[in-house]
């Protein structure tokens, strides 16, 4: 009895390592209910499960044998499986891929196992030893799939979350039958047999094995290369975007400065018109042709956000396009003059998160909208602050940067990244009570 319960409770908490993995593939992207959700699931099929073995074999109608084993544990995942699939969406052929991981390792794993203590237990004339041999398969089986899961915790969560505004539902439909399609091939194969083929099948399943890691280690250096032709299709064109930027900056200097010569043009009529009023004792008019004046002046004025003059073209640009679409902005900047190139990166970072601020406040209701721009220069280092209102789900990745599912929109945290690795800078994505917020802290030189 004893052996029957603690056989039981051996094999159905080996489900849970591969029923983790799945759950912890996509944990990034998961809002906290949702982690809840899949956690509190995994409990109660388990308990279920648990229970319901416990009823059926040390006091219904089954019994030990290899065949009832491997039938058992060929079905007893589906349930979590299932569940994970239905809670974790809509990433059913990502499901899928990470399931032919795990099954896969599950399989060489046990096959592995079975020959080791089949060749240390298996004895005719100790009974007691080949009973040992079930429950310190799954056991040790446990154990070993424990402790992969880090590792293939961190693929999966690079390929899924740092990956995912370049992978598509397309791709992962191909790559995830590849796999799925060679393990259901060689289950078929063996599903229907009752007789113990371990050592018959340490080589395919060894072949298998590589097949499955070659495969995932060429899912990973192809992101990686696209990442990086991405990252310098991204540079380039924010470049092109900044030089544009430069372009209408000084369009509206000299504008300005046209402005300013039409007004200076009329002076003379204007003071004379002004001193005739004056004389004339007309207080009234006199003081609206001043104000008349002085807004002419005004429209002659381009703000000035900061001594930089590639920031502050920048800022120029995006911050009035934000007021022109009504949205309110707060701005305090201070940004040294030195470093052209750091000053060029450090406006083509601006210029990105201030245009994402705008497209998330441009989804926000009338009257829920701000932009906040901050900054502090201090003992050689540049602190920036952006905040936007936005009330939205936000998933960070692994490196602390925002995924978005919006195509088109989020591919500009790549210039971000790209900047934090080039210049050595902090950077924190953070969300909280509504407000959106990115912190760059980085060394600058020189006096301010």
């Amino acid at each position: 009895m004893l052996y029957d319960i603690m056989t039981v409770i051996i094999i159905t908490l080996s489900i849970m390592p591969p029923a983790m993995l799945q759950y912890y593939a996509f944990e990034p992207l998961l809002t906290e209910r949702k982690k809840r959700l899949v956690l509190g699931g995994y409990a109660v099929i388990l308990l279920a499960e648990l229970f319901f073995l416990l009823y059926m074999i040390p006091f219904g109608p089954w019994s030990h044998s290899y065949s009832f084993y491997k039938k058992l544990f060929t079905v007893i995942w589906i349930p979590h499986f299932i569940w994970a699939v239905a809670v974790i969406r809509p990433f059913l052929f990502r499901h899928l891929y990470v399931f032919s991981v795990r099954a896969t390792l599950t399989i060489f794993i046990h096959t592995v196992l079975a020959l080791l203590l089949l060749a240390f237990f298996q004895d005719e004339s100790r009974p007691v030893l080949s009973r040992i041999i079930y429950p310190a398969q799954f056991f040790f089986y446990t154990i070993c799939f424990t402790a992969a899961i880090p590792w293939l915790r961190r693929y999966f969560n690079e390929i899924f979350v740092k990956y995912y505004e370049i992978s598509t539902h397309k791709y992962w439909k191909y790559v995830s039958l590849l796999p799925l399609f060679l393990i259901l091939d060689m289950y078929l194969t063996m599903a229907t047999s009752d007789i113990l083929m371990m050592d018959k099948m340490l080589l395919p399943r060894t072949f298998l094995m590589l097949a499955l890691i070659l495969l995932a280690f060429s899912i990973r250096a192809g992101f990686r290369q696209a990442d990086i032709l991405i990252k310098n299709y991204e540079r380039s064109n924010t470049m092109t975007a900044q030089i544009q930027t430069s372009r209408a900056y000084t369009r509206s200097l000299l504008q300005s400065q046209e402005e300013m010569k039409e007004i200076y043009k009329k002076r003379n009529g204007l003071l004379e018109e002004l001193r005739v009023l004056i004389a004339s004792h007309e207080r009234q008019k006199a003081l609206h042709l001043i104000e008349d004046i002085g807004t002419a002046l005004n429209k002659t004025k381009r703000r000035q956000y900061c001594q930089n003059t590639l920031v502050n073209a920048a800022l120029a640009t995006y911050l009035t396009r934000a007021e022109e679409l009504k949205i309110p902005v707060t701005a305090h900047i201070v940004v040294p003059q030195e470093r052209a190139g750091l000053s060029l990166d450090m406006a083509i970072v601006l210029s990105n998160l201030i245009e994402n601020a705008i497209h998330a406040s441009e989804k926000q209701p009338k009257g829920q909208q701000a932009i906040s721009l901050l900054t502090l220069y201090q003992g050689d280092i540049l602190s920036v602050l952006i905040k936007n209102r936005y009330d939205g789900q936000v998933i960070l990745d692994d490196q602390g940067l925002p995924v978005t599912k919006a195509k088109g929109h989020g591919i500009g945290m790549k210039s971000l990244d790209h900047f934090r690795q080039t210049y050595d800078a902090s950077v924190l994505c953070t969300y909280e009570d509504g407000w959106f917020s990115t912190y760059i802290r980085v060394p600058w030189g020189g006096a301010a």
